[in-house]
């Protein structure tokens, strides 16, 4: 059971620490409180960066989007006796601030050195090489260099949506006013008459604050040699940057602080929604290398940055299974998991994360496929404790909608070969087993924690294909 202690206004926790017991003043009593009343959709909505972002295709999907964090709290907090206070954690880690109280959640893999394991699912997950980036010795440091990694996905599913247009005032002098005739601007530009007038109008541009609040945020990740490959990253990148040249022909460099002032608003928009993450992101990157323009000093304001693990999890899964024939749900949902009820618009639907070389009856049959094995990524503490009734229950139903007869709990582990276990079901039949991936602890630098992760994924394939060939021999 760990120790809740704050020092110097800072508690650090780690991710899915539960009855984390300790004496907690009154005044941060009250900002811990409020934090934990608080979902991940109301974080972001304030303008936290929360990783993945909650945006249209969220929406669209609702909780059955792989990862989607969709309106989880970032802990519980638990009053047990006069001042003493008990505090459990969930899949959510970074940093977040209100008032004088600071709160670090790390990984619970994270060690003295580094959390060197959120760094590697990150590196993995977003594609980019982390091993030459400096780890900055304040974990608050080291979760803001994070950043910019997240902003080509941000940029380019934003882009996906068009460019964010808004109404801008223009001034004119000419000969065709179409707009409001400004007299002042007019006597002083135009005595003598020479014919002209002199109006501004409000028209829907391209080149506004937003697009001008990116097109800075890619010039700063220019000017940065470990930053400026992130442009540079696929096709889709690339074609997302020039379209934001192209529509910030005024750009110019001198302007970054009004640009940022003219942001201190959301970006509202009914369509383009994916907009807000993005500028919110934007602001975090330009703010933290200005530390003049860093956080604002008023201290009811809630900030900082979060991700959710267990979908950095689930993603870096899906890279190491996908050479053993497993099927990502979320490149294949649309297809697999509709279950609807004939005559009917409602539907459920069955969502495992991992399946193994799924059957389709047909091209265009409506119907889930049949496999044998399913599986689901578990950012849980199941090396010490079995799985819970919940976890089962779940297993169980994807195997009966998908007709399969086996299914696979995959979770992270701090030792190597822990004791997996393995369950028989009676009634209709079938298993299910929990297996585990190493993450190394006695790493000193990122590039040995790097190394020796990849001779853990080499032992954990292994194990992987010696249950596939198992299954087979049944």
């Amino acid at each position: 059971m760990a120790h809740l202690t704050i020092s110097n206004n800072t508690l650090t926790l780690k991710d899915n620490t539960y009855n984390c017991k300790g004496v907690v003043s009154p005044q941060h009593a009250e900002a811990l409180s409020y934090l934990a009343s608080l979902s991940t959709n109301t974080l972001q909505s304030k303008g936290l960066i929360v990783f993945p972002s909650l945006g249209s295709e969220a929406e669209q999907e609702g909780d059955y989007l792989s990862g989607v964090h969709n309106n989880i709290p970032l802990l519980k907090l638990q009053h047990l006796q006069d001042n003493t206070y008990s505090i459990d954690t969930g899949n959510l880690v970074g940093f977040i601030g209100y008032g004088d109280l600071k709160i670090i959640i790390q990984s619970r893999f994270a060690t003295e050195k580094g959390d060197f394991w959120l760094h590697y699912l990150m590196d993995k997950v977003l594609r980019f090489n982390l091993v030459n980036l400096p780890i900055a010795p304040s974990p608050v440091e080291s979760i803001l260099n994070l950043l910019p990694l997240l902003f080509p996905s941000y940029l380019v599913r934003a882009l996906n949506q068009g460019i964010f247009k808004q109404y801008q005032r223009f001034d004119y002098n000419d000969t065709k006013p179409q707009g409001t005739i400004e007299v002042a601007r007019h006597l002083k530009s135009n005595i003598p008459f020479q014919g002209k007038i002199a109006y501004h109008t409000r028209e829907l541009s391209c080149d506004n604050p937003v697009t001008e609040l990116i097109r800075h945020t890619i010039e700063f990740l220019r000017t940065k040699p470990h930053w400026a490959s992130l442009l540079e990253l696929d096709a889709d990148v690339i074609e997302a940057v020039q379209q934001i040249e192209l529509a910030t022909p005024n750009f110019r460099r001198g302007a970054l602080h009004a640009v940022v002032a003219a942001n201190h608003r959301p970006c509202a928009h009914p369509l383009l929604t994916d907009y807000l993450p993005l500028q919110q992101l934007c602001l975090k990157i330009l703010r933290h290398e200005d530390e003049g323009l860093r956080f604002s000093t008023d201290k009811e304001q809630v900030y900082g940055v979060l991700f959710d693990i267990s979908y950095l999890w689930e993603e870096y899964l899906a890279l190491l299974l996908q050479s053993v024939g497993f099927a990502h749900q979320s490149n294949t949902q649309r297809q697999m998991w509709q279950l609807a009820k004939e005559g009917s618009a409602s539907q459920l639907l069955f969502c495992p994360d991992f399946v193994f070389k799924p059957h389709f009856a047909s091209r265009y049959d409506r119907k889930p496929p049949t496999t044998n094995l399913v599986a689901d990524a578990k950012y849980k503490r199941y090396e010490d404790n079995e799985p819970s009734k919940d976890d089962v229950f779940q297993m169980l139903r994807y195997m009966y909608a998908l007709r399969a007869q086996h299914s696979l709990l995959l979770s992270p582990a701090s030792r190597q070969d822990p004791k997996g276990s393995h369950y028989d079901f009676y009634g209709y039949g079938g298993t299910l087993d929990v297996r585990f991936l190493e993450v190394p602890q006695q790493a000193e630098t990122y590039h040995d924690f790097s190394t020796q992760m990849r001779a853990a994924e080499e032992r954990f394939g292994e194990t992987i294909k010696k249950f596939l060939q198992r299954l087979n021999q049944q």
